[in-house]
């Protein structure tokens, strides 16, 4: 059975600053994590294969380890530190510690989600727009598919985030 809050946002209620906090743990995180998984099997699959010694694997398996490697900690300290004390935030007053806090947070959040949108962009660029060839096997093309997929999860969690929760740490910072 779906979360009540989930519930509630699939009808079309809007989301309080604590339900956007557990949509994205439950809804967004999951996904995106379990995504960079197969993806990075996909990648160790490939670089295997002796097939792809001389295309732009070895170009795109960097890029992509660093930003997968980068996407994983900022999920962790999203679930372990900034949601849990954004969930607090309606029930108690702000103080000016909490103020500069909020500020201090939403700058980071703003600086990791233009890392991750940069990184994603200069992958798209590596894979020339997720434009696939009809020459490529089956395997490459799964992989480029699978970045695609990947590419488009991570820009609807960063929206979520931009959309819900900016306001609110712009807000409480003034």
């Amino acid at each position: 059975m779906r979360l009540n809050f989930l519930q509630k946002w699939l009808e079309g209620a809007p989301l309080t600053l604590e339900s956007s906090c557990n949509l994205i743990m439950v809804e967004h995180h999951p996904v995106i994590l379990e995504l960079l998984d197969q993806s990075r099997h996909q990648l160790e699959a490939l670089l295997n294969s002796k097939n792809y010694q001389h295309t732009l694997l070895p170009q795109l398996a960097q890029k992509i380890q660093l930003i997968h490697k980068q996407i994983r900690q900022y999920i962790h300290t999203e679930q372990v530190y900034f949601f849990p004390y954004l969930k607090k935030q309606p029930k108690v007053a702000l103080h000016d510690d909490d103020i500069s806090l909020n500020d201090h947070l939403l700058k980071t959040m703003q600086h990791k989600h233009d890392v991750f949108m940069k990184a994603l962009q200069h992958q798209r660029k590596i894979v020339n727009n997720y434009m696939i060839k009809k020459d490529w096997d089956a395997e490459f093309k799964s992989f480029i598919n699978h970045l695609f997929l990947l590419e488009k999860k991570i820009q609807n969690w960063l929206m979520l985030e931009q959309k819900n929760i900016y306001p609110f740490l712009t807000k409480a910072a003034k």
